[in-house]
């Protein structure tokens, strides 16, 4: 092995990616803090603001449940489609965490969906209120997460390919 092989094959190029993951998770999370901390143009309680922003509340929903599905059937076609090998627990582990964030993430998209019903049904006249906000938070958050491991998997078997 040459020595710039070597230095490819450094565990440092994870550290980086999971420190550039933890910055740009928070980053995201200040946006998001300022962009919900902004009043609303106009008011929220009438009922064509409202439908409007209950079908972009479901747009960004069933978005985020296709990426979640894609994300499990992507690492399923990695794992089926590599000849003769086989994977060891510390070359699987960010594959596994992904699979239980984006588990968790269509569990917080469907929980979101249903507390979108309860408001709906119960004339509650606006989504911001914490029964929604905290699931469709969680439902990304988890998603999230669940893409960097999966990141994190697919350049670790990149890896594995060429210094192993």
């Amino acid at each position: 092995m040459t020595l710039k092989r070597f230095v490819e094959c450094l565990p440092m190029g994870r550290i980086g990616f999971y420190v550039a993951c933890i910055v740009l998770v928070w980053a995201m999370w200040g946006l998001t803090d300022y962009v919900n901390s902004r009043p609303y143009p106009t008011a929220p309680e009438s009922q064509p603001e409202l439908d409007k922003a209950v079908d972009a509340y479901e747009g960004i929903n069933n978005l985020l449940i296709t990426l979640g599905t894609g994300l499990l059937g992507a690492m399923g076609f990695l794992f089926i489609n590599k000849p003769r090998r086989t994977y060891r627990f510390r070359d699987t582990w960010p594959a596994i965490l992904s699979a239980i964030f984006v588990g968790l993430s269509l569990y917080f998209g469907y929980v979101s969906y249903q507390n979108v019903e309860f408001v709906l049904l119960n004339s509650v006249g606006t989504l911001d209120i914490e029964l929604v906000q905290w699931p469709k938070a969680a439902h990304f958050y988890t998603l999230l997460a669940g893409v960097f491991f999966f990141a994190d998997f697919v350049m670790q078997d990149m890896s594995n390919a060429n210094c192993g």
